[in-house]
């Protein structure tokens, strides 16, 4: 980058590469220069060559009965001497579908005919009334067994010839006419705007009639079918003044098939500054890469600081970074005053502009100089804040030595060092030079979550704090993003697999379960990998989210097979590895979180759904944790203040996962050892809060239901008359079922009432249901047979371990099914589910309830019985269908 020596050079020039003017539809008094539009006698030749053969079949398909008698009389007259713009227009659109031209497209030479025929006013003219003519058919008359014949006027709907090559041209001479021959035109032009579509037409052809586009901007065309697009297209065009773009409102937002390099430029030549929010606010919408290219690169030309903040504002959106980069180039001044506010924050935009901003000031030290002391205090304290948060770089016998030197490859142009986070050395105290940064980025370019990093890049990253390195790569990744370098996945993401920690894991995970649909689907597929790749319990919990959470198919498919890996790596069942990966979330022993404010403190504790619940010095419960004050500490409370937000997002995620797990694991009567118990659930920081509201069971593998016990506040053990019981350490520990307790629900009930203990989940409340002598020794149950519920309560089965059937005819899914006991239930339902959208039909009735070997069997002979559960699970399996039952609309 050159050091530009003045900071008053003119950066309020509009910044034009030579091919706008080539792609620009001319406008007079346009900021940009466009060569001069002149009569083209070659091409006037052309066309008067080919009409001649025409003009008999022109005449005779005016002279047919038309439903728009006038305008063929107007044609009829036209072709007797008779000239009228009315007239022209009608014998142009005949002899145009007669030469075997489209309605769709019309050769530019048009309106250099009628204006070497007729003067420049009277083409114009004829211009604003030819998209009110509508010939039926389309083609030559000699290929169609319906003759043509003018159909009406087809105002309402269309604009081909304006929107065409020949309007386009038309506008050209109109721009680049002497000053009398355009006012004349324009004067002419007054008696054509009786539709709305037409004064649209008339605007484009004469944009500095700013009263007449001011109009239609009071009623902007819509955009509600293919051709009203047309009429949108021309008031782009047409668009010079700030007050336009407000009175258009909500409308003035590119969509995107109008993101084309013609009518951006011209926009960008009539609106100069004043396009910079249309621009910006286009690029909320779907539009597609290229289009996307096109929009920032004509913001990133604007001069004004709106247009630079707006530029700031996209810096997170895919390409905004480059846009960014090339802005700050073009006007460096500018970047200097504005790039301070923008950079304020912690952000990923306020990030990657400090980035910028850091690298500007590296870059340009004399503009630096010269400005710096000229600006105004907060942009200055910017400045001085993102100086000062500069740590020293190495001295160069303390850079590891696999990152000294480095390849020819080098760093991208979208991970230039000098504008990325600095990655810190253990200790905190020094950074890494910036050519040591652009060889740690080359080394992080061979990484791949199937490959180990090599030895000398090992003992770089054990040189680098883990913290920096993480962040530093999660920054690497974002600019890839926003880059729009889509060549790069296999590594700019891979690269985490080397440098994440669980931070990154979290926003990976997130990303994952927040993915809309197929589309791109190969970079939440890619995280997946990453995941598996960092393997540490909060990236493996994630993986486990996004398998029960995900949108896509493929992306929960793919995360429950990983999953499998993982567990398998570790010798684990599934549900093994699902006590394993819950993270403490940094609690400390007694499972809350202590935040200091200076000379306020304040304890976090968990409720019985697992939601934060926050206390002050004095222990009285507030509503929330109050945000910091003036007098509190300036860095301990906002870091404070961050970690507790951080807190309930993080266990937001997983607390109603967790508890309908241990639900879960209730109804199956899940088992743990005395040890597992201890470790993964008493000794939990976050789980505790859970499992001291549960009566456990303790079974020694004798007779009997085994000894009940709770779990106290200081982490010792009571039974049912809230004495202190020893838990042996042989034997297993599940969660008691009311089935279990009996009798003693009732003073299970009474121990936790006198302890204000709220159950997570229906335990000792749960109902308890069982079979009726009949229903055991058969296969069939009719308890819900014929009760009409919503969908949505059916699917919601799935919740609770079951699945919809096979696929039938039309691929229609008849029935809900549950494997239990090596056995079958199935639950029959009408009309069923559509495989593709399931919930489809919102109304189905319930039919019997079969057991059997197989979903295949159900129905038919099979020695299964319902006798064969267990009290357990027949008691869940009946309250489930009671739960179904009850919820009939």
């Amino acid at each position: 980058m050159s050091d530009h020596g003045s900071p008053f050079h003119d950066e309020d020039v509009l910044a034009t590469p030579k091919s706008w003017p080539a792609a620009l539809i001319p406008r007079r008094g346009g900021r940009i220069s466009v060569p001069e539009a002149v009569p083209d006698g070659e091409a006037i030749a052309g066309l008067r060559e080919s009409l001649e053969a025409v003009r008999p079949l022109v005449r005779e398909v005016l002279e047919r009965p038309s439903r728009d008698q006038d305008a063929a009389e107007a044609g009829l007259a036209y072709l007797r001497g008779d000239a009228t713009p009315l007239g022209a227009a009608v014998v142009a659109s005949v002899e145009a579908m007669e030469r075997g031209q489209s309605r769709f497209t019309t050769d530019a030479a048009w309106a250099d005919l009628l204006a070497a025929d007729h003067g420049l006013a009277f083409a114009a003219c004829a211009f604003a009334e030819i998209d009110g003519i509508w010939i039926e058919g389309d083609g030559p008359s000699a290929l169609k067994e319906q003759p043509h014949h003018v159909g009406g006027c087809a105002w309402r709907t269309v604009a081909y010839w304006a929107a065409s090559p020949a309007g386009r041209r038309m506008r050209a001479l109109l721009a680049a006419s002497g000053d009398g021959a355009y006012a004349e035109a324009a004067r002419a032009l007054e008696g054509h705007r009786r539709e709305p579509l037409q004064r649209v037409v008339v605007s484009f052809l004469v944009p500095t009639r700013t009263d007449w586009v001011d109009e239609c901007c009071a009623e902007p065309p819509e955009r509600e079918t293919y051709y009203t697009s047309h009429g949108a297209t021309l008031l782009w065009h047409s668009l010079s003044t700030a007050g336009q773009v407000e009175a258009l409102g909500d409308w003035a937002v590119l969509e995107q098939s109008e993101c084309t390099p013609e009518l951006v430029f011209t926009l960008v030549d009539g609106l100069g500054e004043a396009a910079a929010p249309v621009l910006a606010r286009s690029l909320d919408g779907d539009a597609e890469p290229k289009g996307r290219k096109l929009v920032l690169d004509a913001l990133s030309r604007l001069p004004g600081d709106e247009a630079f903040r707006l530029m700031g504002g996209c810096l997170d959106k895919v390409n905004g970074l480059p846009a960014m980069e090339a802005m700050i180039e073009r006007f460096p001044a500018r970047a200097l005053r504005v790039l301070p506010e923008l950079s304020t924050g912690t952000s990923k935009r306020a990030v990657m502009a400090a980035g910028l901003l850091r690298a500007h000031l590296a870059a340009r030290p004399g503009l630096a100089a010269q400005m710096i002391p000229k600006l105004e205090g907060d942009a200055r304290a910017a400045i001085e804040a993102v100086r000062a948060a500069v740590v020293p770089e190495a001295p160069e016998d303390r850079v590891p030595k696999a990152l000294r030197t480095g390849g020819k490859k080098g760093a991208p142009d979208w991970a230039r060092p000098e504008a990325m986070p600095q990655v810190l050395l253990r200790g905190r105290e020094h950074a890494l030079p910036v050519a040591a940064t652009g060889h740690l980025i080359e080394a992080l370019s061979k990484a791949s979550p199937g490959r180990a990093p090599t030895k000398g890049v090992r003992e770089a990253f054990d040189a680098l704090d883990p913290g920096s390195l993480a962040e530093f790569g999660w920054n690497l990744y974002e600019r890839w993003r926003v880059s729009g370098e889509s060549t790069r996945i296999a590594w700019a993401q891979a690269q985490l697999s080397w440098t994440g920690d669980d931070e990154t894991a979290r926003r990976l995970g997130g990303l994952a379960r927040s993915w809309p649909g197929q589309n791109g689907i190969q970079l939440p597929l890619k995280a997946l990998d990453v995941l598996a790749a960092i393997g540490t319990d909060v990236a493996v919990m994630q993986l486990h989210m996004v398998s029960e959470k995900a949108r896509p198919k493929r992306l929960k498919k793919k995360a429950g097979q990983l999953l499998v890996r993982v567990a398998d790596d570790r010798g684990l069942t599934m549900e093994q590895l699902g006590d394993r990966i819950v993270p403490d979330f940094g609690l400390d022993a007694d499972g809350g979180m202590t935040l200091d404010y200076g000379p306020r403190r304040f304890t976090v504790g968990f409720d019985e759904q697992l939601k934060p619940v926050v206390f002050d010095g004095r222990g009285t419960l507030r509503k929330t944790l109050p945000k910091p004050g003036a007098k509190d500490d300036p860095e301990a409370a906002p870091a404070a203040h961050r970690a507790f937000t951080g807190l309930k997002k993080d266990v937001r995620m997983v607390a109603a996962d967790q508890i309908r797990r241990l639900e879960r694991a209730m109804a199956e009567q899940r088992r743990w050892t005395v040890e597992d118990f201890r470790r993964l659930f008493v000794g939990h920081p976050l789980l505790w809060h859970i499992v001291r509201r549960l009566v456990w069971l303790h079974d020694d593998g004798g007779a009997g239901d085994g000894m009940a016990f709770r779990v106290a506040e200081d982490r010792s053990f009571a039974d049912v008359d809230d004495k202190a019981v020893a838990l042996p350490e042989t034997g297993e520990v599940r969660i008691a079922h009311p089935v279990h307790l009996g009798a003693s629900v009732a003073a299970w009930a009474e121990v936790l009432a006198d302890y204000e203990v709220v159950q997570p989940f229906p335990q000792l409340g749960r109902p308890v249901d069982a079979f009726t002598e009949e229903e055991r020794a058969g296969n069939r149950l009719s308890r819900v047979a014929d009760v009409e519920v919503g969908v949505g309560r059916v699917l919601g089965l799935e919740r609770h371990g079951w699945e919809r059937g096979t696929p039938q005819d039309a691929g229609i899914q008849h029935c809900m099914t549950w494997e239990v006991a090596g056995r079958t239930v199935v639950l029959d339902v009408s009309p069923g589910f559509p495989v593709m959208s399931p919930g489809e039909w919102a109304e189905q009735t319930l039919g019997n309830v079969w057991i059997g070997e197989s979903e295949a069997a159900h129905g038919h002979e099979t020695k299964a019985t319902f006798g064969e559960l267990d009290d357990v699970t027949a008691s869940e399996l009946l309250l489930t269908l009671r739960t179904l039952a009850d919820s009939a609309l």
